[in-house]
């Protein structure tokens, strides 16, 4: 039996190494530690490759068994290219919000700032340009933009607008929406990118026990924008509700996040799990059942819930 997986075609930057673009936390690494010098693209080709020949022989590596990205294709054959599907900026982890499940924040440290700084660990743009320059990067490489919030990292905009002269398909955003960014404004207005925004509750209450700041108006005001922004498109504003044991995990909570999308106009909600409940949590509570159903039935908005919490819906509980 061959296997795939779309991480064989993608680079994840993280704040210590490069690895594939994986939603694994370990993931499997090509550059470890990096710190964004002598960056080699000959070396990770060799690793990648050999991944491959392992997938398409059948062997799958510990840290990828079970793994819901892991797909059988029977005896297909699948084909690597210099053009990389997908990449994932994660390599800093400043943020102007304090969230208590951020897994990021708790390994790093790091301060909640609002002014932009740059990467406490290393700068990408050289590196995008030497990628973009020798054709890693092109027309339907997808980019992920995760890490901290990009409103606060110095070198975002450069970056995005280096990655925009080529990359021509979808660019996925991650914000806080707690403070307004131009340069994710413009890249909706341009009607490739797709913004999901983590708030996570339906009140402002609920939103300072989460995030630890006072900013619940703020971000509603900034939804609105950058709704405006895709209004050719406006599936591409979406709200995230990440499900956290004991604090918003109740229906009271979750009614009120889908009635607050309603009313700033929102067409697209999204359900996850707390990452640290994915590692920690032996059992799952029984009414977060009810709460997967509630959900996936809303009616006036679009729903959609995270692989995890799917397979936690149909019993097949993979923490």
């Amino acid at each position: 039996m061959k296997y795939t997986c779309d991480c064989l075609n993608s680079l994840f930057f993280d704040f210590n190494c490069v690895k594939c673009g994986c939603s694994n936390t370990g993931g499997l690494k090509f550059i470890f530690p990096f710190d964004g010098k002598n960056f080699d693209m000959t070396d990770i080709n060799k690793k990648r490759y050999k991944l491959y020949r392992n997938f398409m022989n059948g062997i799958v590596p510990d840290i990828c068994k079970n793994c819901y990205m892991l797909r059988e294709i029977g005896n297909n054959t699948v084909s690597l290219t210099k053009e990389l599907d997908s990449i994932y900026l994660s390599h800093w982890y400043h943020c102007n919000c304090g969230c208590i499940y951020c897994s990021n924040r708790n390994e790093t440290k790091l301060k909640i700032t609002s002014n932009p700084e740059k990467s406490s660990y290393y700068d990408l743009l050289p590196i995008i340009k030497a990628l973009t320059k020798e054709g890693y990067i092109g027309e339907k490489t997808q980019i992920f933009s995760l890490g901290g919030e990009p409103a606060v990292l110095k070198e975002y905009d450069e970056i995005l607008r280096e990655l925009g002269k080529y990359a021509k398909d979808v660019v996925i955003l991650l914000s806080n929406g707690i403070k307004f960014s131009d340069t994710i404004f413009r890249f909706l207005k341009r009607g490739n990118a797709f913004l999901t925004i983590s708030l996570d509750c339906g009140t402002a209450e609920m939103f300072r026990k989460i995030k630890r700041v006072n900013a619940f108006k703020q971000v509603i005001e900034n939804i609105k924008k950058y709704n405006c922004a895709a209004i050719n498109n406006q599936s591409s504003v979406e709200l995230k509700y990440i499900l956290i044991k004991d604090l918003n995990d109740n229906m009271e909570e979750l009614r009120k996040f889908i009635e607050l999308s309603k009313e700033v106009g929102i067409k697209k909600v999204y359900l996850d799990v707390d990452h640290n409940t994915r590692n920690m949590l032996k059992e799952i509570p029984s009414h977060w059942y009810g709460l997967f159903e509630y959900f996936l039935n809303v009616q006036g908005v679009q729903p959609n819930i995270h692989d995890y919490c799917r397979q936690i819906l149909d019993k097949k509980i993979i923490f």
